[in-house]
C-alpha cells in the first residue's frame, strides 16, 4: 500500500487595510499627552512599528490636511520678584535689517528641553531651533 503526502506551502493571511480616518484617529491619540506608542498600538491591536509609520505619515500630511484649529501650549507666568531682575529699556543685540530691539526673554519648553532666548530673535533662527524641538 503507497500513500503520498503532499506538502503544499501555507498561504500568507491577506493583509489588512486600515481606513484612513482609522489611522488618523489612532495616530491623535498616540499624540496626546501621557501617551505611550507602544500602550496605544495595543489597545488597538496593531503593531507599535506601523503606528510609528503612521505617524510619519501623518506629519508629513499623507493622512489628509492637519486641523485647522488652534493648538494651545501650557505658559508658565514668572512671579514679579523675577522679572525685576529683567533690566527694561536695554537694546539688545541688532539683527540685520531690525530696528533696535528692547530687552525681552522668549522662553520655550519642549518635552525635555527648554530655551530661553533674550533680546531680539530672528524668525528664520527661531524657527530652526523649534522645528529641532519638536517631536
Amino acid at each position: 500500500m503507497s500513500t503520498s503526502l503532499s506538502v503544499v506551502p501555507a498561504g500568507r493571511a491577506p493583509r489588512r487595510r486600515y481606513p484612513l480616518e482609522y489611522k488618523r484617529q489612532v495616530v491623535q491619540e498616540s499624540l496626546s499627552p501621557g501617551a505611550s506608542i507602544a500602550g496605544v498600538a495595543l489597545a488597538h491591536g496593531i503593531n507599535a512599528n506601523m503606528l510609528h509609520n503612521w505617524r510619519w505619515q501623518y506629519r508629513r500630511g499623507d493622512f489628509g490636511a492637519l486641523s485647522s484649529m488652534p493648538t494651545f501650549v501650557p505658559v508658565h507666568v514668572a512671579p514679579d520678584s523675577a522679572l525685576s531682575t529683567i533690566k527694561p529699556n536695554l537694546p539688545a543685540r541688532r539683527i540685520d535689517g531690525q530696528a533696535d530691539a528692547r530687552s525681552s526673554e522668549i522662553e520655550l519648553v519642549f518635552n525635555a528641553a527648554c530655551v530661553v532666548i533674550r533680546g531680539a530673535a530672528d524668525p528664520a533662527t527661531l524657527r530652526c531651533v523649534i522645528d529641532a524641538l519638536r517631536p
